[in-house]
């Protein structure tokens, strides 16, 4: 155990050992007025055990450095004390002594150090036998001093045993409170990249689909198609009214955390029918045996398809786009796949400001699934989405 540690039980050691002292001292007291010894030789011995208990109170300092020192004067002073006693030795060596061992247990020492003190206190004991006229009383007095010293040690190793205790749950709560902190940390953190996803899967998706179809519009008024140009605006409404009512879901669910009761089927319909009212692209789409899922796989598994159609029309130039959704007893399994230029998988995170496919991967790990982007410049792009079913059930975003 650490001095500092040391230190402290010490110091909770210290009051009741006083408190002890001074019974003890009020005992000796006693035996000696009756004892009719004389007063100098009480003054002596009292000057004596105050001295004790001065340099008691200052344990926790000599425990820093100079431990050996404290022993060796206070064994002095009671020996002092009880020589100068009639019959108040009794008490100072059952008393008093079996303080300085009990105080052994939280000093920094070895077991050798230790129970050499104890032999040196039973030899002091045994030395003051002199004093005594009858075999019986001296076998007691050997046997009182035992059972105190037991009783001081136990007493004592309970209280390093709390003190240990007590040590183990504050560095327990210590542990706990900085896995609270990283906690806390680590869902700030998540909460910003779910917010950020959120914001690219609704603002910054359906603004840079209005941006292409203000241009498509310019495109046809500088060669005077106006009607095809009323055509695109007619879209850009439905599509600033999608990106409005995305964002609000969005809104809501940072809110409340609800969603609608839409099966998951019909939420891909509508992603089809919005990128094909979008870009006039066809899609092949095949679903097969679609089961209820999650909330979570819901959430994320249709944000992935919509970026994925979205860098379809951003990126991929295409003209057919094919979309199959299927399961099996454990998993959801999504390809979707078209006919453009690829893109290079490189690119993956490496440029500023585009963070769709980051965020589809961190959809994926959430749920615990696998993305698989097969390229095939210059033929197309594949992409692989496999779910636990299971996914989601304990979880959330």
């Amino acid at each position: 155990m650490q001095k500092k540690h040391l230190i402290e039980i010490a110091m909770e050691l210290r009051k009741p050992v006083i408190i002890w002292v001074i019974i003890a001292y009020i005992g000796i007291t006693l035996m000696e007025v009756l004892a009719h010894n004389r007063i100098l030789h009480i003054v002596i011995s009292h000057i004596g055990i105050l001295c004790f208990i001065v340099v008691n109170w200052h344990l926790p300092r000599f425990i820093e450095n100079k431990t050996w020192v404290y022993f060796i004067l206070q064994s002095i002073i009671l020996i002092i004390s009880a020589s100068f006693m009639t019959s108040g030795y009794y008490l100072v060596i059952i008393g008093l002594y079996p303080i300085l061992i009990g105080q052994m247990l939280y000093a920094p020492y070895s077991k050798v150090k230790i129970i050499s003190f104890i032999v040196i206190s039973y030899i002091i004991c045994i030395s003051f036998i002199e004093y005594v006229n009858s075999i019986y009383i001296s076998i007691l007095f050997i046997s009182l001093f035992t059972l105190m010293n037991i009783m001081v040690v136990a007493i004592i190793r309970l209280t390093l045993r709390q003190f240990s205790a007590r040590l183990r749950t504050q560095h327990f709560l210590n542990e706990l409170e900085m896995a609270h902190h990283q906690v806390e940390e680590l869902t700030v953190a998540n909460e910003r990249q779910r917010m950020a996803r959120d914001l690219h899967d609704t603002l910054a998706q359906g603004l840079a689909g209005l941006i292409m179809q203000l241009e498509a519009v310019d495109a046809h008024l500088s060669v005077n198609n106006t009607k095809r140009a009323h055509e695109i605006v007619h879209l850009s409404m439905n599509g600033a009214r999608h990106t409005l009512a995305e964002a609000r879901n969005a809104i809501d669910d940072l809110r409340a955390h609800t969603a609608q009761k839409v099966h998951f089927n019909e939420s891909v319909e509508k992603e089809i029918e919005h990128f094909i009212e979008s870009t006039g692209i066809p899609v092949a789409y095949k679903s097969v045996a679609l089961p209820e899922v999650s909330q979570l796989i819901h959430e994320h598994s249709i944000q992935i398809i919509r970026e994925s159609l979205t860098n379809i029309i951003k990126h991929a130039q295409a003209t057919q786009v094919q979309l199959t959704i299927a399961s099996d007893l454990y998993d959801l399994i999504i390809d979707i796949s078209d006919n453009g230029k690829g893109f290079d998988i490189r690119q993956i995170g490496a440029l500023s400001g585009h963070y769709g496919l980051i965020g589809m991967q961190e959809r994926t790990r959430i749920i615990h699934g696998t993305l698989t982007i097969t390229n095939r410049i210059p033929h197309g792009t594949s992409i692989h989405l496999k779910i636990p079913l299971r996914a989601g059930e304990h979880d959330e975003t």
